[in-house]
């Protein structure tokens, strides 16, 4: 934990968003990395937390396109998207990402803060992040130095601040303030710097669309599978006790000493390989043959694991994932209809997250233009954003592909309609394909030789 009290009076700042708040982002971020809080050494873990997110990501960027017109930052923001998917876990697993451009005096390149390195400072009253701090650390042996880099927007200019410490990695982090050009990496970073003519943020701010039950008033989202937390919990206790389930009621021989040969030091010969299987005891019981007993007991299999199923169906539900996702389906839903709701309810929660992840690769695409233009790199005087999100979670796309074949063959649609619907081009593309297609098939099709005379 950060001491946060301490970092907004060396700013001199107050900071809106709550410590509650604050500090729960960093245990999201300990559950998000297997270090869930009510798993003790004693027991073990399903990470169900890590498989949602990571379920949900993939299903966010599934097939996901996105480009920028400018042929100079558009290299730019490929780059960023080769680990979207990444990014994306990130997000849902942890609540919020920031991805933050910077000049490393060649090019633009762009840092992914995950949540648990960033602090939300202020909001205006629509929700957009107008201040935040984001923290780098540098961990040499025992010795960590952390460097905060505070941005704030004020009218049409943005103020940010450095300040770097040095600190013990299992002391106090913050402990004391060292200059940047301490550290190699820093050496060329500015106390204070000012950007002025923009109109937001430089970085792109990205947090889950759901509300926050721990302040309603709060523009950040917990994390997606936050409604489930109690849950999870119970989920690890039953999968804690099913573990012992099947460790309670191993085979085991109990046998008595006095049966069992020993080598010349006194210890036990037992059969190589299966020494787990015997018990040593002094004596058995009297009621049964005196040199052995076998333990075997009965296994309650379908019990523990109905129980453990049911848990992972209920956190489906809490976390709006679609039947199956976690729990082994055993029982599909009846009707073609209770399958397209429970399709609609996943459907709405990843679009949701996609609006989100769109909104903050624009501002990200806005704050690499503006930097571009601030070091002398290249670019035109505007551009556009284009996005693509697969919808095959909801759209089977077999069936749409059949439906969009029979109208074409009933004239319903144009050879044109056909390949937009079919092979997700665009209009003006679908028409210089067909345009191919028809030019080609004239070039081979075959002309019919006269049949020659009879003579």
């Amino acid at each position: 934990m950060f001491d946060y009290g301490k970092i907004a009076k060396d700013f001199g700042l107050d900071i809106q968003t709550s410590e509650d708040i604050l500090n729960s982002i960093q245990e999201w971020a300990k559950i998000y990395n297997k270090n869930e809080p009510w798993v003790e050494s004693t027991k073990r873990s399903l990470h169900v937390a890590k498989t949602i997110s990571e379920k949900v990501a993939a299903s966010v960027v599934n097939e996901f396109k996105s480009t920028c017109s400018d042929d100079n930052i558009n290299p730019l923001y490929q780059k960023v998207l080769k680990n979207i998917q990444k990014d994306t876990e990130y997000l849902v697993g942890k609540g919020l990402v920031y991805f933050k451009p910077y000049y490393d005096g060649k090019t633009i390149r762009t840092n992914i803060i995950q949540a648990d390195k960033f602090i939300p400072v202020k909001f205006d009253d629509s929700g957009n992040l107008t201040a935040c701090i984001t923290i780098d650390q540098i961990t040499k042996g025992k010795d960590v130095y952390t460097r905060l880099e505070y941005s704030e927007l004020t009218d049409d200019k943005m103020i940010i601040k450095n300040i770097a410490y040095e600190g013990k990695e299992n002391g106090t982090i913050l402990n004391r303030k060292i200059n940047l050009n301490t550290i190699d990496k820093w050496k060329d970073i500015e106390e204070e710097t000012t950007i002025e003519g923009i109109d937001r943020l430089l970085g792109g701010f990205v947090t889950m669309p759901e509300v926050n039950s721990l302040d309603n008033d709060s523009p950040i989202g917990p994390p997606i599978w936050y409604n489930a937390l109690d849950t999870l919990k119970s989920i690890d206790e039953q999968y804690a006790r099913t573990l012992w389930e099947y460790e309670g009621s191993e085979l085991a021989i109990d046998i008595d000493e006095s049966v069992i040969n020993k080598d010349k030091n006194g210890n036990p010969i037992l059969p190589k390989g299966k020494e787990r299987l015997f018990r040593k005891v002094l004596d058995v019981d009297d009621t049964k043959d005196k040199s052995y007993n076998v333990f075997s007991p009965e296994i309650r299999y379908n019990a523990m694991f109905d129980g453990l199923n049911e848990l992972l169906r209920i956190a489906e539900e809490q976390c709006h994932l679609e039947h199956g996702t976690l729990c082994k389906a055993e029982v599909s839903p009846k009707t073609a209809e209770e399958i397209k709701q429970m399709k609609q309810t996943f459907y709405t929660t990843i679009s949701n997250i996609q609006t989100a992840l769109k909104n903050g690769l624009e501002d990200l695409v806005y704050s690499i233009y503006v930097l571009c233009r601030l070091y002398g790199i290249p670019v035109g005087n505007d551009y556009s954003m284009e996005f693509d999100f697969d919808d095959s979670i909801i759209v089977d796309k077999d069936n749409a592909r059949k439906q969009s074949l029979l109208e074409l063959n009933n004239s319903i649609i144009s050879q044109v309609q056909y390949v937009i619907e079919t092979r997700n081009m665009k209009e003006q593309d679908a028409i210089e394909f067909v345009k191919k297609q028809q030019e080609y098939a004239k070039l081979t099709e075959k002309k019919e030789e006269p049949e020659p005379d009879e003579e």
